[in-house]
């Protein structure tokens, strides 16, 4: 597989687990629940993020994609 092609792949995969880590927090907002998260092998609830919250993460991901 050609290096190029292989750096398109992921960058598909990483906007498609943002999209998925977005829509996730979207859901939980809109069903007023927490979103249960794995940390350091330990289950723990966390709230979702806010929209604004959601956005400022979007436009980080989009500018370190770009670089």
């Amino acid at each position: 597989m050609q290096e190029e092609e292989a750096k398109e792949i992921l960058k598909a995969a990483e906007k498609a687990c943002l999209d998925a880590m977005f829509e996730i927090h979207k859901v939980a907002r809109r069903h007023n629940t927490t979103i249960v998260v794995e940390v350091g092998g330990v289950p723990t609830q966390k709230q979702p993020l806010t929209n604004e919250e959601l956005n400022s993460l979007q436009t980080k991901a989009r500018k370190s994609s770009m670089s």
